[in-house]
């Protein structure tokens, strides 16, 4: 029997890595491919595939295929709405360093 809390776990554990992070505030507004991904995060092809095939079997995004190109989307906005309370809080905690919370707060944005 799976015990609700280990898929709670689990789907906590894909806000956990950095690259998830980049890769969903790179495609929180608008669908985009793997290319255009690892363009804006800076990351391997690789790796970004890596990470949206996780995400994907998770149930976070949504692909699909023009021509060549596989494009890649948010269907989960209960993710994005996490994403987006996480990061609120967090930029609360960031009265000293004035660079980090700007950048925080830009992030609230284009996720909100």
């Amino acid at each position: 029997m799976v015990d609700v809390f280990d898929v709670v776990a689990r789907y906590f554990a894909l806000l956990s890595e950095p690259t998830r992070l980049r890769i969903m505030h790179s495609i929180c507004q608008q669908e985009k491919s793997v290319n255009q991904i690892v363009e804006d995060i800076g990351a391997t092809q690789t790796n970004v595939s890596r990470h949206l095939g996780l995400m994907h079997r998770a149930g976070v995004l949504g692909r699909r295929k023009d021509g060549n190109l596989v494009l890649y989307r948010v269907t989960d906005a209960a993710f994005t709405e996490l994403c987006r309370t996480v990061c609120v809080r967090v930029a609360s905690e960031l009265d000293g360093d004035k660079s980090l919370k700007r950048k925080v707060k830009n992030l609230i944005e284009e996720l909100g």
